[in-house]
């Protein structure tokens, strides 16, 4: 079980037609991500170069729940409202990336990695509930989450991965065997 490769997000289409895990954020030329290297038993393919601003989960699938949250003309030409983007999402296409346009010239390059666009890349699990509630959201910053997955962290506490062999928990996890 491996990360998929970071694409734009208008590549939604590209996404596996299963339940899992998505991160979507920027593209940087430069490392960046904690994440891949936090966890060894699910950092494989995780991209060096991402910038992660947001996580999410579908327990049906991910190429449906990526489309919800994409604005604007996707890989095969078609226009998305987004309709159930997350609030920052929205943000984002609607009034920081039209700001951010108008302002290129004054940007300096190495700055400018907004104006891509944003990108994601997801990971196939069976149980996404516990494992965005507690490895993704228990242990890394995403500035566009708002929720609070309290709930769901205290329902998997202590229980078993149903993809890696580990239980999970608050602040670590405890390798199984």
């Amino acid at each position: 079980m491996n990360w998929q490769p970071l694409r734009p997000l208008k590549d939604y289409l590209n996404a596996p037609e299963v339940s899992g895990i998505y991160e979507i954020g920027f593209k940087r030329d430069v490392y960046i991500a904690d994440q891949a290297t936090a966890f060894g038993l699910h950092a494989a393919g995780y991209p060096t170069n991402f910038m992660p601003m947001y996580v999410g989960k579908h327990e049906y699938s991910l190429r449906k729940r990526l489309g919800e949250h994409f604005i604007g003309v996707n890989s095969a030409g078609r226009r998305r409202r987004g309709t159930k983007a997350s609030r920052s999402i929205r943000e984002y296409y609607r009034e920081l990336l039209p700001k951010l346009e108008s302002m290129r010239t004054k940007i300096p390059s190495a700055m400018q990695f907004p104006l891509d666009g944003l990108y994601f890349t997801c990971i196939p699990v069976s149980d996404p509930k516990r494992f965005e509630s507690m490895v993704r959201l228990g242990h890394f910053n995403y500035p566009w989450n708002r929720r609070d997955e309290g709930a769901a962290r205290s329902e998997a506490e202590g229980k078993q991965s149903a993809d890696f062999d580990y239980l999970y928990r608050q602040h670590a996890f405890q390798i199984i065997g």
